[in-house]
């Protein structure tokens, strides 16, 4: 008897030990029940789309040089006789830069002189013969003929005299083309001969520019010159200066150059330092219109194209195709594609849209 009250006690204690083990599990299965999915939000940025003016920019390319400059030639032939300036060198209007020698431009010059002065003379004594056989005529006591004679003479050498002095003064000019000056003040750029070498009417001889005042010619498409008059002001950027940037301003615009040929624009910097010789870039903005304008973060790539997601009133995305245009240093142009369309105001994902797809739920961080 005292076992089977033993075993019984024993086998209670097991069913007892097993319920209160497995309580626990039923209340547990009901919590899981209770609980519903939720839905999960993406974190995004956001920016407003804003209708603004599309600017197209162009950059040209171009070589400063000096406004007033000049390449001396000579008049005359004849051998380098003197060169007292060297490359570089400061001088200032009036300076001589080169003598020439020519055996023959001084003696002609002289011997002009000495015929303008012989009938100069001969011209000064027919005068006082006129006046004076002018006043006999008027006593009566010189015919006719003597005071026609001593008038036809007189004209005559007036007139040789006259012709004379022109051919002094032609003889004169070229003598002192032996002496090439400076026309303005300014810094020899250029030296393209040497003492003793024989040069030629019209051979370039110097160069001479005044680094006080600059420009810039470019070459630049049909598109800039018609859109650019004088008097505007262009972005010139210098990379050789520490990328410095400058205001140059139209001065000339050649549309029509030559045949066949591109227009040129020139550019110069009335009020700022900009030393010639130096490569510069300048940069020209079209108006093409008005447009939208996205950072180039928001653009999703795809195998159709690009897409960017616009958040809509219920935090939901729309993924919206796109046909992009021109770049633009902060972004791109765009418009929508496939009859869609794209409004002021609207917000779109700048960033977390690599996650992102039509209809995500997604939360907008500031």
């Amino acid at each position: 008897m005292k076992q089977f009250l033993l075993i019984w006690m024993v086998l209670s204690a097991g069913l007892t030990a097993c319920s209160e083990t497995s309580e626990p599990s039923v209340p547990a299965v009901g919590r899981a029940s209770e609980v519903a999915p939720q839905a999960k939000f993406l974190p995004v940025r956001v920016v407003e789309l804003v209708h603004e003016p599309v600017l197209e920019s162009r950059v040209f390319a171009g070589t400063t040089r000096a406004v007033n400059r000049a390449i001396m030639r000579s008049q005359i032939a004849g051998r380098v006789a003197s060169l007292p300036v060297t490359l570089g060198k400061k001088v200032q209007s009036g300076d001589v830069l080169l003598e020439l020698y020519n055996p023959e431009a001084n003696p002609a010059a002289q011997s002009a002189e000495r015929q303008w002065r012989r009938l100069e003379s001969q011209q000064t004594q027919r005068q006082r013969d006129f006046d004076r056989i002018s006043l006999l005529y008027d006593k009566g006591t010189a015919s006719l003929q003597e005071f026609e004679q001593v008038r036809t003479d007189l004209d005559a050498l007036t007139d040789a005299t006259l012709s004379a002095k022109k051919q002094f003064n032609r003889a004169q000019q070229l003598n002192m083309e032996r002496w090439i000056t400076a026309p303005f003040a300014g810094v020899v750029t250029t030296i393209d001969t040497d003492i003793g070498e024989v040069v030629s009417p019209g051979q370039a001889l110097l160069g001479i520019a005044d680094p006080a005042q600059t420009e810039v010619e470019m070459v630049i498409n049909d598109d800039i010159a018609t859109n650019v008059k004088v008097g505007d002001s262009v972005s010139v950027m210098l990379p050789f200066e520490q990328n410095s940037e400058r205001q140059g301003v139209v001065t000339e615009i050649s549309p029509f150059r030559e045949r066949g040929a591109l227009p040129s624009i020139v550019l110069a910097f009335p009020d700022q330092e900009v030393r010639p010789g130096i490569a510069v870039h300048a940069r020209f903005e079209i108006n093409r219109g008005d447009g939208f304008k996205v950072p180039m973060s928001a653009l999703v790539r795809n195998g159709e194209g690009a897409v960017i997601y616009r958040v809509n009133s219920t935090h939901k995305v729309e993924a919206v195709p796109v046909n992009m245009g021109l770049m633009q240093a902060d972004g791109i142009v765009i418009s929508a594609a496939e009859e869609l369309s794209l409004n002021a105001g609207e917000e779109i994902v700048v960033a977390g849209s690599h996650r992102l797809f039509d209809g995500a739920n997604v939360e907008v961080l500031p």
